[in-house]
């Protein structure tokens, strides 16, 4: 994330504006050229062809973006294969999460008072998260009235009969801001920083495995024709350190929403730099790329059960389903890390877990879903957040359209089956880290604290088999930008390496 001062608010506001004119101007130039209106500006005696720039940015955004947009809009598919017992034992396991009543619903009902909060707003929210419905739950009135008043007991106030003007965020069937980007963007940003990518994985020592249908993201990546390897998974790529240590376990990551894996090479180089094995005794990483949240044109996410499913072809391939490994994600990568440690095929094989930014364990409480729909940006970060992150294609979709929260939550109790670390940031925005810390810690029997001297407001705490690393002065996924903290994160993980 960029610094919250005011010269990058200044930098990241016109950056932006310079990003959303670009289709406007060409538009209105490729309308002008093609009436013969077009102005003619010469150089060195010669007409500037604007028109072969602004014909096919106008063509991408008519035949591209506004086709797939009205696709991405269409709501998820309604219903719940929960049984009646199964959702009221959801709603217990959920509600007793909520250290404050009070501040998880106004933040579910977009930062709106409790008392315009009524009755049928609230079952409203309660429909759509337990029952997986929008509209027509009527025949379930009665079941809506048992989840209503126990929240009205936990509150000590009953809900104001009838409906107000307050919604409920729905992030599945909301209408999605999703904010255009020209060809040029694609083409000339992402495009450089994927060849950036491709370069430095390859100095590192890692192997490619393209996707077979190298057409299914834009912008197109080249070099990947140069790899040796395929993926066996139909919509993965990934990147592959190969594992030869009969010592250590070897290393799983998932990124998270943002330019792909480019932003973690510094991680993955520190950890590498960790193993001062022999080439016949070198710890492996895999590192997984998910397109739909790399800032590309391409198809929408997958859901957990085929993600899951993909995710162990590719452990097949490598002999991993067979071996145990550590699992270590970041922001969205987390909520992947829930649907692995959910599965039957990938469980048994993770030994421990780093789970960096952990949206998984606090997309129940609304922040998330909150921060990253319906806030409006204030700082620069923030402007950085909802123009790259919050509006693009890919990610707005996956966030909300594949936001099953039942799916994608990793309850507290969870993080008891085996060894986790988990690195929390006090100015992150998009989690609450101060709460999501007090959440971690709540009734933990017994506390070691830890200070940091090299890093100035962090912290380690170990309570039973969980290890919570806290920065308390760093913004979200600001933990790989910086070298001292990074080093923190890098330590865990390669401790966790080495605990067999």
């Amino acid at each position: 994330m960029i610094p919250d001062r005011p010269i990058w608010l200044a930098f990241i506001r016109i950056s932006i504006l310079f990003l959303r004119s670009i289709t406007p101007l060409c538009v209105v130039h490729c309308i002008l050229y093609l009436i013969g209106l077009a102005p003619v500006i010469k150089a060195h005696g010669a007409a500037i062809p604007f028109h072969l720039v602004t014909i096919p940015e106008t063509l991408f955004y008519l035949l591209v973006y506004l086709p797939k947009r009205h696709a991405f809009q269409r709501p998820s598919a309604e219903g719940t294969g929960l049984s009646r017992k199964e959702r009221r034992e959801l709603f217990d396991r959920c509600w007793k999460s909520v250290p404050d009543i009070g501040h998880f619903l106004k933040t579910w009902f977009r930062g709106a008072p409790l008392y315009a909060i009524k009755k049928e707003n609230f079952k409203e929210m309660l429909a759509w998260a337990f029952l997986n419905k929008s509209s027509r739950y009527e025949e379930y009135d009665e079941e809506l009235d048992e989840y209503v008043a126990a929240t009205e007991k936990l509150l000590e106030k009953p809900f104001e009969e009838g409906r107000g003007p307050c919604q409920p965020l729905r992030p599945s069937v909301d209408p999605i801001n999703i904010q255009h980007r020209p060809l040029s963007y694609y083409v000339c940003g992402i495009g450089l920083l994927d060849t950036v990518l491709f370069f430095r994985m390859w100095r590192l020592g890692f192997q490619h495995y393209a996707l077979n249908r190298w057409w299914q993201s834009f912008p197109y990546r080249p070099l990947s024709g140069l790899a040796k390897h395929r993926s066996p998974a139909r919509d993965l790529s990934y990147w592959y350190r190969p594992h030869t240590s009969k010592s250590r376990l070897p290393v799983l990551f998932v990124h998270g929403i943002g330019v792909g894996l480019v932003s973690y090479t510094d991680f993955l180089s520190d950890l590498i730099d960790k193993d001062t094995g022999t080439a016949d005794n070198q710890v492996g990483i895999l590192a997984i790329e998910i397109m739909a949240i790399s800032f590309r044109v391409t198809s929408p996410a997958l859901h957990s059960q085929e993600m899951a499913r993909q995710v162990h072809q590719i452990l097949q391939l490598h002999g991993w389903d067979k071996r145990k490994f550590v699992l270590s994600g970041n922001s969205y990568g987390t909520i992947i890390a829930t649907h692995l440690i959910r599965s039957p095929d990938i469980a048994p094989s993770i030994a421990s877990m780093v789970l960096i930014d952990p949206v998984n364990l606090w997309i129940h409480m609304g922040d998330v879903a909150f921060n990253f729909t319906v806030k409006k940006p204030v700082s620069a970060s923030e402007h950085e957040l909802h123009f790259f992150a919050c509006t693009d294609i890919g990610s707005a979709h996956t966030v909300t359209r594949r936001f099953v929260w039942t799916e994608n939550v990793l309850w507290k109790d969870e993080l008891k089956e085996r060894k986790a670390g988990i690195i929390v940031s006090g100015r992150d925005i998009i989690l609450d880290g101060p709460r999501l810390k007090d959440y971690l810690l709540n009734d933990e029997p017994e506390i070691e604290r830890s200070g940091i001297n090299a890093v100035q407001g962090a912290e380690l705490v170990r309570a039973g088999a969980m290890e919570l690393l806290w920065f308390r002065n760093l913004n979200h996924a600001e933990v790989f930008e910086c070298k001292k903290e990074r080093r923190l994160l890098t330590e865990m993980v390669w401790r966790y390496c080495c605990e067999r």
